[in-house]
């Protein structure tokens, strides 16, 4: 029940999120929106179509949702969807996919219906969507890190989510929580090396506020 409440909240908070942008400081350089690691990605069509549309359609729902698909390409089809400032509708339109898929309705939508990639999926998909208030995704992408915590690219979407809601607070556990997940020798490096690169090049820039 709880966790059928969690998506509803998550689903009735966006609109009074998205209405109060204007008002927020904004982030257009931060660990969200200046981490673009879908670029080694390029190779992969839903990657490009992603990239070129910006918009969640049922081809990418599907994709995003089929088991034959690695979880490192699904981040970067939804990191090439990318982010506006005042918003997008894409985990919305994702939530609306998966009820139809699982036969249920759109408010009873239930993490139980949905497999870690899903949901780890659907918790990225809100963090950039709505970058201002990355905290409402952050349960979801917990909790598909408890389903998948041997995986580099559950673990560093986590850490970039997190990173996000400190930007406004601490610079030096912004490049500390990337730094956790960069050094565990225990995670499934599931992300390309050049996309990985990506991300460091840019997070690495927080370090020198570790003094």
């Amino acid at each position: 029940m709880m966790k059928k409440k969690l998506l509803l909240v998550l689903l009735l908070k966006l609109p009074f999120i998205f209405s109060g942008i204007f008002s927020s400081t904004s982030h257009a350089d931060s660990p969200i929106t200046s981490t673009s690691f879908y670029k080694p990605y390029l190779d992969v069509k839903m990657v490009q179509r992603a990239h070129l549309e910006g918009v969640m359609g049922i081809e990418i729902a599907e994709f995003l949702s089929s088991p034959e698909n690695p979880i490192d390409v699904k981040a970067a089809v939804i990191n090439a969807l990318s982010w506006k400032f005042e918003g997008k509708n894409n985990a919305e339109f994702y939530m609306y996919y998966l009820s139809l898929l699982y036969h249920v309705p759109f408010t009873e939508l239930d993490t139980d219906f949905l497999s870690a990639d899903e949901i780890f999926c659907l918790g990225y998909l809100m963090v950039i969507d709505n970058y201002f208030h990355p905290e409402i995704a952050i349960p979801l992408l917990e909790e598909a890190y408890e389903m998948k915590k041997d995986s580099f690219t559950v673990s560093i979407i986590l850490a970039l989510a997190k990173a996000q809601t400190v930007l406004d607070k601490d610079w030096c556990e912004v490049w500390k929580l990337t730094e956790r997940v960069l050094r565990n020798k225990n995670l499934k490096q599931d992300l390309r090396p050049e996309a990985t690169k990506l991300i460091l090049n840019y997070m690495i820039l927080y370090k020198e506020y570790c003094k």
